[in-house]
């Protein structure tokens, strides 16, 4: 079982990867379809900075695991 705070990180990357994935299947292109250029901005930056949120996880969980942290 993992600690809260490694459960944490585990959910954040999940929830995040969802809104990743909504912003480039049907975000993006909805706001394109509409004409709304400031919409689709939007979603491409929202897009690109949770990608970098989510490679830190990505990060502090391997290197948790790596140090036989991630419990």
């Amino acid at each position: 079982m993992l600690d809260n705070c490694n459960y944490t990180k585990v959910k954040l990357l999940h929830d995040l990867s969802r809104i990743t994935w909504y912003l480039k299947r049907h975000a993006k292109e909805d706001a394109k379809k509409s004409g709304h250029v400031l919409c689709h901005t939007m979603c491409e930056e929202m897009e690109k900075d949770l990608e970098k949120h989510m490679e830190k996880l990505r990060q502090a969980i391997e290197g948790l695991s790596k140090e036989g942290k991630f419990k």
